[in-house]
């Protein structure tokens, strides 16, 4: 029987903090969450896990007394990872049986793992294994994505459906071995923005099937529509698709004109064609009627085309670009809070809060689309 997978708990706060320190873990491959510093939650962790108290020291509160009355026997697998402490409670730690104290200014997730590793260094190991795992999956997928649109700008033929059907086997397998925060990361290390922007939308609808409680085959059609979505853009020159900054007048036009080359293309083959086709074509129309190409309103705009409008301007709201960074997750949920009732369904902006949180790595409150 394989050995169980040790787990980092971070305890303590400031929240941002403990945040930064575990989304810094996360995407190293470490299995960890975050507890408070309360005798409740440190009661709940197993034996073979390792705390780590994080956080502004306090000098009031993080005394070697305390801290020994919290964690008892488990100070032995616990690192000391408080900012700004005072050095003359190195020796005190000590003495309070602490072996494992940050006694550097180098706050670093990289300096957290060196202490992680004098704890346990088969937690190190496998952290690296689960890190090159993602990796290796989320080449994968970036591989076979450039490789989709590098065949539609040599010959815009329907693509196969199967194409998208391995694009999902693998995609959740990543997303499920990962947290969204850091499959997110992974994906935007692409270097081809089509590639990346077509798997985040991919990802995200992905996330929000699962919050919708979609069955397989309805979580497979949300799939197919995001994975082929933008395949028109396959047909838009490249140096408008990679422009460094904003698009004239003229260029807008030619870029707004994806959506019918997608339908073309979705179009000639029968697998891709209808919804898929559909769903591509109409991924940029708005409730209010203000959106493109046909400038259609509420009652012709489906729930498959509405659920992937909302992935997709989340996506290209968060993602990372040359021309721009990526925006918080809170704000660019906030701008589709504000797209609600107007441009957008405001029953699924509300539920794909959930995705947003999800996809931040942090614990954070969403308020609720008008």
């Amino acid at each position: 029987m394989g050995r169980s997978r040790v787990k980092i708990r971070l305890l303590g706060e400031p929240r941002e903090e403990a945040d930064t320190c575990l989304r810094g873990l996360l995407s190293q491959g470490f299995a960890a969450d975050r507890k408070s510093l309360l005798p409740h939650d440190i009661a709940t962790v197993a034996k073979s896990d390792i705390l780590v108290v994080t956080g502004q020291f306090r000098p009031d509160f993080h005394t070697p007394a305390n801290l020994s009355r919290l964690l008892g026997a488990r100070r032995e697998r616990t690192i000391l990872f408080l900012s700004n402490v005072n050095p003359q409670y190195y020796t005190a730690f000590e003495q309070a049986g602490f072996l494992f104290i940050n006694v550097t200014t180098d706050e670093t997730v990289r300096s957290l793992a060196g202490l992680i590793a004098e704890v346990d260094p088969h937690v190190v190991y496998d952290a690296s294994k689960t890190a090159a795992m993602r990796a290796s999956m989320s080449d994968k997928i970036a591989h076979e994505v450039v490789d989709l649109f590098n065949r539609l700008r040599a010959d815009p033929a329907a693509p196969k459906l199967e194409e998208s059907k391995r694009q999902q086997r693998v995609m959740s397998e990543l997303i499920g071995k990962s947290p969204m925060s850091v499959w997110i990361e992974l994906i935007q290390n692409y270097h081809d923005g089509t590639a990346q922007h077509c798997s985040l939308v991919s990802g995200y609808t992905l996330a929000f099937a699962r919050v919708l409680g979609a069955g397989e085959a309805q979580t497979g059609r949300l799939f197919d529509a995001a994975f082929f979505h933008d395949v028109g853009k396959a047909m838009i020159p490249l140096e408008i698709l990679d422009k460094t900054g904003p698009l004239d007048a003229a260029e807008w036009e030619i870029m707004k004109r994806h959506v019918i080359y997608s339908y073309d293309i979705l179009s000639r083959d029968a697998h891709t064609s209808g919804e898929i086709a559909r769903v591509a074509r109409d991924h940029h129309e708005y409730l209010d009627g203000s959106g493109y190409p046909n400038g259609i309103a509420a009652g012709q705009i489906d729930d498959i085309t509405r659920i992937i409008t909302i992935c997709d301007i989340f996506a290209a709201l968060t993602e990372k670009r040359a021309y721009k960074p990526p925006k918080p997750f809170d704000e660019a949920y906030s701008i589709l809070l504000s797209m609600a009732g107007t441009k957008l369904d405001p029953d699924l902006v509300r539920l794909f809060g959930k995705v947003a949180e999800e996809s931040s790595g942090r614990g954070w409150s969403v308020a609720s689309a008008a």
